[in-house]
């Protein structure tokens, strides 16, 4: 006889829930929503016209008390992720959260804490590294094709940012946290995190506003990260012409290129080149990455020697953005990296 379904709540109804979440919620048969929390009266019809039956709240400490659901997906704008995640986890709920999971270092210690309390697992979606391009690079990497990995490159070139449901959050600093290294920035430390698997020095950035020059936050970003063995280069821009993501990875002999959905690479096998069957810069929602996200998450549920695991890269991301913001505002230095998070001591 197979187990019941896991309750779950989706706390934000906008475009990222509706078009990358649902989806693979409605897929599954181990998981199941049951209610949706949105301020948004008009969100909530949205939600029930995808959702049938589907409870609705206005307000998460109305849902937690009414539905107690076993886990909640936190879809909203980060400035709310911190007050969500924590009043989940003190209610004795598993948390999933769209990343960033929060960009102040005294809200993850209110999370950590409250996780620790009640045994919750918080979980932030990493899904970049369900894409085909990752699982295809690391693939290559683990198989030796370039030797030992000594830089990793990644390059986001966007003609301005997503587009937002309602207010323009995304170039506002009091929602968002930041603008394009939040946005992301914390991918590519977490995939470099990934690649690494040693823990990250020092780091240094610089940032400019070329395109929303009104805004309070960045859209322009060149940031690296030093490893003990290798070196990271990042290059996010909101003010280009074109959609385009390129990430370069060197080894000792060669490399691996992927330029969206074309991945070439030359190492001690010889040259050749391959398309992808999708490209890195097409869409935003990614469901299909949103698929493996739930793997993790219950693999971490599943598996109490797992769990943690993503909570500690998700620090490590923190305290590498903090530190690029500050190295920022320090003129570009190099600024070490704290070395308090275990996902930061490698592993």
């Amino acid at each position: 006889m197979s187990a019941a379904p896991r309750r779950g709540a989706l706390v934000g109804f906008g475009s990222v829930a509706a078009n990358g979440h649902v989806p693979i919620w409605q897929q599954r048969s181990d998981f199941a929503l049951v209610a949706v929390c949105d301020p948004d009266p008009a969100r909530r019809a949205l939600a029930v016209q995808a959702l049938p039956g589907i409870a609705t709240h206005a307000d998460l400490t109305a849902l937690l008390a009414h539905e107690h659901p076993d886990f909640v997906d936190v879809a909203t704008p980060p400035a709310y992720h911190a007050a969500a995640v924590v009043a989940a986890a003190r209610a004795g709920a598993h948390v999933l959260c769209e990343k960033p999971l929060t960009t102040d270092l005294g809200e993850f210690i209110a999370i950590r804490d409250a996780a620790r309390h009640t045994g919750a697992v918080v979980h932030t979606v990493h899904n970049w590294k369900h894409s085909e391009a990752f699982r295809t690079a690391t693939t290559l990497l683990a198989r030796g094709a370039i030797g030992p990995l000594r830089h990793i490159a990644f390059e986001t070139e966007r003609s301005g940012h997503s587009v937002t449901i309602g207010e323009n959050w995304r170039a506002r600093a009091a929602i968002a946290g930041g603008g394009i290294l939040v946005d992301h920035g914390w991918h590519a430390f977490y995939l470099m995190l990934a690649l690494a698997n040693e823990p990250p020095r020092r780091v240094r950035a610089a940032t400019d506003k070329r395109r929303y020059r009104d805004a309070d936050v960045e859209d322009t970003v060149e940031c690296a990260v030093e490893f003990p063995s290798l070196t990271g280069e990042i290059r996010l821009t909101w003010a280009g012409t074109r959609r385009r993501t390129r990430w370069r990875f060197v080894g000792d002999a060669g490399e691996v290129i992927i330029d969206d959905d074309v991945l070439r690479v030359r190492g001690s096998g010889g040259a050749h080149e391959q398309r992808l069957q999708s490209a890195l810069s097409a869409g935003s929602h990614h469901p299909e990455w949103f698929a493996g996200v739930v793997d993790d998450f219950r693999r971490e549920l599943d598996e109490p020697a797992l769990r943690g695991t993503n909570l500690a890269e998700a620090e490590c991301c923190l305290l590498l953005l903090h530190q690029a913001y500050a190295s920022a505002a320090q003129g570009s230095r190099w600024l070490d990296v704290p070395a308090g998070a275990d996902a930061c001591r490698g592993r």
